[in-house]
């Protein structure tokens, strides 16, 4: 990788405190928009977990990425098939997203177990983070951005009115006009900022994570054929489920090209119980499964190879995430459960808003406050959105009936948000304006969405409330949640979100048939919106595409952007030629 010694005699447009994944896609859309960049490393960047692995909304925001700022190599983010060699042989492949609710004392019972299979069109991932932080630094650096040789353990920042003045480790200095602050909790702008009392968050962890050697995969510790429409375990993302708390096992050994023998394995406790295991984290792992006789079996020969990060109480957020010259973002924003692939989207989608509006506050400095006093507003509204999610995720896990609804949901919520994005995607390229996909005043729903998403939403996180507050009971609050998917009319039937039953998704031929037919005929208008081709903007031809008129490339692929594309294009259970 191509490095650089900073030059205290030039100015750098942004230095970013931090090298990881976010940092690499901000420091290279940065780059691509001519600003002078330079990317600061940390000792704790290879330290702390993430999700490590992707959803199909999550590869909605990267194909964004690659269109808005013409930076096509961050769409292979977005498939594991486009990948690079280095990349793809220690990352794993996800063809499903399982959910198993385990009970102590007993084997794993098949009837709590839930399993959504990744359609054929879409391409998922686990993130080997090592290498795709890596690779995403040499992006930057293809793209013009330098990387300080070293991680530095020390940084003093000093914010003057006229720029920023940064001091490393080793002595050398560099002058800046706007420090991004992304490297984590011991960051040098709380030394340098006032900090006060954060805002609280509904979640609370102690979180423990590491890459294993020796796990077993599930289905060689039960019985695959007793799990009536189940495929393979370990060739997608597997949660365990208790009440209280998860496992997350993302198998990187699970493709025929793959050279990693690891599974990245990641606990989230409730904050407030499991108190009495061992410091040890090797023996609280041990402790903590050996009630689960199937999850003991799976992990009795597993070891950490570079042992845990833990922490008694993980959740952090800061009081303070902005100011003249400087921002906080991701780790350094916010520090929550890595559950459910938060970690990987929320980088994506606050790459998104600060790698737009950066550029802008720079071109006209004393606008700054006004032009990123929206994406601070935007990420505080992602932050609360997200906690909503997961402090809702550990209330169902307490028992399967309550996670079966809760599962529907989260699934209901990604297929529509993923369908969405696209759809806003395609009408600010026909538009010419990047306005549809800047709603950020809507906070985690910050593109068009079907009407009754958000109002399902908003009842589906006051419900989880009630259940934590003690005035609803957890088969009651399943019932509801199944009862209101039944009822609400933009719920594709097909996909039977109403049924309690109804535990394995297989997006078959006769599924694509049937979604066809009910776009075509009963969906409702924003539905059938996202899924069907019409005149999305009304367009002149001659209208610019804010893209500077490129063909967008959609996983190396150039497909037309004046309209959506065709029926149910990129939806799970519908066909198309191609992928997507």
């Amino acid at each position: 990788m191509t490095t650089t010694e900073p030059d205290a005699a030039v100015s750098y447009d942004v230095v970013i405190l931090g090298s990881h994944l976010a940092t690499g896609l901000l420091a290279t859309v940065l780059a691509k928009q001519d600003l002078r960049v330079l990317i600061v490393g940390s000792p704790d960047d290879p330290v702390l977990p993430s999700g490590d692995s992707t959803v199909p909304y999550t590869t909605a925001v990267l194909h964004l990425l690659a269109e808005r700022f013409d930076v096509p190599e961050i769409a292979s983010f977005a498939h594991f098939e486009d990948l690079p060699d280095a990349v793809r042989r220690t990352s794993g492949i996800k063809k499903s997203l399982a959910f198993l609710h385990h009970t102590a004392g007993r084997r794993h019972d098949p009837a709590h177990a839930v399993q959504f299979h990744v359609p054929g069109e879409h391409s998922e991932w686990h993130l080997y983070r090592p290498d795709v932080d890596e690779y995403a630094r040499e992006l930057a650096v293809r793209y013009g951005a330098s990387v300080l040789p070293e991680r530095v353990a020390s940084t003093e920042v000093r914010l003057a009115p006229e720029a920023v003045h940064l001091t490393f480790g080793s002595g050398r200095t560099a002058t800046a006009r706007f420090v991004v602050d992304a490297c984590g909790q011991e960051s040098p702008l709380r030394a340098a900022t006032a900090d006060g009392d954060p805002r609280p968050l509904l979640l609370r962890s102690k979180m423990m994570h590491a890459h294993l050697r020796g796990v077993r995969t599930f289905e060689e510790c039960s019985r695959l054929a007793d799990y009536h429409r189940a495929t393979t375990w370990s060739r997608g993302t597997v949660h365990h489920l208790f009440d209280g708390g998860w496992i997350q096992v993302v198998d990187f050994r699970n493709h025929h090209d793959a050279a990693n023998d690891l599974c990245s394995v990641t606990v989230g406790l409730d904050h407030d119980r499991f108190d009495d295991l061992p410091a040890d984290p090797d023996a609280a792992f041990q402790a903590l499964v050996a009630p689960f006789p199937s999850l003991a079996e799976q992990f009795a020969s597993a070891t950490a190879t570079k042992g845990w990060t833990t922490s008694p109480n993980w959740q952090h957020r800061a009081a303070v995430t902005h100011g003249p010259r400087w921002f906080a973002m991701e780790r350094s924003a916010c520090r929550t459960d890595e559950f459910l692939s938060r970690d990987v989207t929320m980088t994506a989608e606050m790459v998104h808003a600060l790698g737009a509006a950066l550029p802008r506050a720079l071109r006209d400095e004393p606008a700054t406050g006004a032009v990123l006093a929206e994406v601070v507003a935007f990420q505080d509204a992602l932050i609360e959105f997200n906690d909503q999610i997961l402090a809702a995720a550990r209330t169902a896990a307490g028992s399967f009936p309550l996670w079966n609804a809760y599962s529907r949901v989260w699934l209901l919520w990604q297929i529509l948000a993923h369908l969405s994005l696209k759809r806003a995607t395609n009408d600010a390229l026909a538009a010419g304006t990047w306005d549809p996909v800047e709603r950020f005043a809507d906070g985690g729903l910050w593109f068009r969405t079907p009407d009754g998403l958000r109002q399902l939403l908003d009842w589906f996180f006051e419900v989880f409330a009630r259940v934590r507050a003690g005035g609803l009971r957890q088969a009651e609050a399943a019932d509801m949640i199944f009862r209101e998917l039944r009822r609400a009319r933009f719920v594709p039937p097909l996909y039977r979100f109403g049924d309690p039953g109804a535990r394995y998704y297989h997006f078959t031929m006769p599924r694509r048939l049937l979604m066809v037919a009910w776009v075509m005929t009963v969906a409702p208008a924003d539905f059938k919106r996202l899924l069907t081709k019409d005149n999305v903007t009304g367009r002149r031809d001659d209208a610019p595409a804010p893209n500077r008129g490129r063909v967008p490339v959609e996983n190396g692929r150039a497909h037309d952007v004046g309209r959506a594309d065709g029926p149910a294009a990129g939806a799970p259970g519908v066909t198309q030629p191609g992928r997507r």
